[in-house]
């Protein structure tokens, strides 16, 4: 078997001089490949406009860009605006936590932190949306009042919250406005689907 003698340029070291006589030379032999050079400056070109692109996006519909800050005499203040648009969703519940000694008009109280995925029919999307609860063995509360939606599915039966975790159906999202013009989510379950089933 016999070797063949290939004749390889000899590169003392990268340059750009070198760069283009070998893009020219390999041009000249019908191969119209972009170097390295020109695929990274192209690949990077076309980064940096889908970047902006989504920045500028994501900026003009954050609805954080469009809250009201208000300027006192003393004071700055922002208010808090609904995150989720009041409407019929049907829910899951992904998690509960629990939150420990928290600073309430009450007092010191701990709470239940309960994050649902909303879908909505209309837009076709799913929203989080996380909702305190004062832990409170109060019938008129809204912890004890929001339980109230369970009692069917869980009749006769001791359980813990976490029992409550996956469980799906249908609920309405309301809005509540405080006195200091704040707007809050609320929650009303509709629906249940037994996990039995």
């Amino acid at each position: 078997m016999a070797l063949k003698k290939v004749r390889r340029p000899v590169i003392n070291k990268p340059s750009e001089d070198n760069n283009k006589e070998l893009e020219q030379e390999a041009n000249k032999n019908g191969k119209e490949e972009l170097s390295m050079n020109q695929h990274n400056t192209n690949s990077n070109e076309n980064m940096n406009e889908r970047l902006s692109e989504s920045f500028s996006n994501t900026s003009q519909r954050s609805d954080a860009m469009e809250r009201i800050i208000s300027f006192g005499d003393d004071s700055v203040s922002m208010q808090r605006t609904a995150k989720v648009p009041e409407g019929i969703y049907d829910y899951n519940i992904d998690e509960i936590d629990v939150r420990e000694n928290v600073q309430s008009q009450y007092g010191l109280k701990d709470q239940y932190v309960i994050t649902f995925s909303l879908y909505s029919e209309v837009t076709e999307q799913v929203t989080k949306l996380s909702l305190p609860y004062n832990i409170s063995s109060n019938q008129q509360s809204a912890l004890m009042m929001f339980l109230g939606a369970f009692k069917q599915v869980f009749k006769g039966q001791r359980i813990t919250m976490g029992h409550l975790t996956g469980l799906t159906g249908q609920a309405r999202v309301h809005h509540v406005t405080s006195e200091a013009g704040n707007i809050f989510e609320k929650i009303e379950v509709l629906t249940v689907e037994n996990p039995n089933t």
